[in-house]
């Protein structure tokens, strides 16, 4: 069955209805957390699942390329982040925030110093899970983290101009790796509640 997918796919080409932007960690299989076959996401991963600000990508265009492909070329109709518990990138950022950017991972972790920043900021708006606080502090920077990055998505050009039209949504995820488990930014990211997805609900995935 997946190869005669495959075959197809090799003939009418790729047309995922959505940009999946998750973290590299070995731990998340994006087809099992989606549900979602060959053809349908178009998939962005690194480490910390982060989006670099437009003009302080520091020489990496990649993700900020994915993204414009994504939205102007292959016209995806929604854009996940997607974050995890236990992610290392976080806990490298709360361990030592990279000020000077010696080594190319400690310049890639400064695109998440914004995520320290809004940890850091006023307790009473952090992100936060549906039914219970956040295990520890590494839990709440990954849930802060994926909040910050979806507004870092919202400066990008080619999101502005889709969701001015209409034309894309975006989504924040939050994937427990020790409980298998899906969370979902209820509504306006604003509101910054992660909810249980159960069984019967849907987790964001191609139409």
């Amino acid at each position: 069955m997946v190869r005669g997918e495959l075959a197809r796919l090799a003939r009418e080409g790729q047309r995922p209805s959505q940009l999946f932007l998750t973290c590299a960690d070995s731990r998340l299989v994006t087809s099992m957390i989606t549900s979602s076959g060959p053809g349908d996401l178009f998939v962005v991963r690194n480490v910390g699942n982060l989006v670099p600000l437009p003009g302080e990508e520091s020489g990496d265009d990649s993700v900020a390329a994915a993204i414009e492909y994504a939205v102007d070329v292959l016209k995806v109709r929604s854009i996940t982040v997607c974050g995890h518990s236990g992610c290392g990138a976080m806990q490298a950022l709360l361990n030592s925030a990279p000020q000077e950017g010696r080594t190319p991972l400690e310049r890639w972790l400064r695109h998440g110093l914004p995520s320290l920043e809004r940890l850091a900021g006023d307790s009473g708006s952090w992100a936060r899970l549906a039914g219970r606080a956040a295990a520890d502090t590494v839990e709440q920077l990954c849930l802060t983290n994926v909040v910050q990055q979806l507004a870092h998505l919202r400066a990008h050009g080619s999101v502005a101009r889709a969701q001015a039209e209409g034309a894309l949504e975006l989504h924040g995820m939050y994937f427990h790796v020790g409980e298998a488990q899906a969370y979902l930014l209820a509504g306006a990211d604003e509101d910054k509640v992660f909810e249980h997805v159960t069984g019967t609900e849907e987790v964001p995935s191609p139409a």
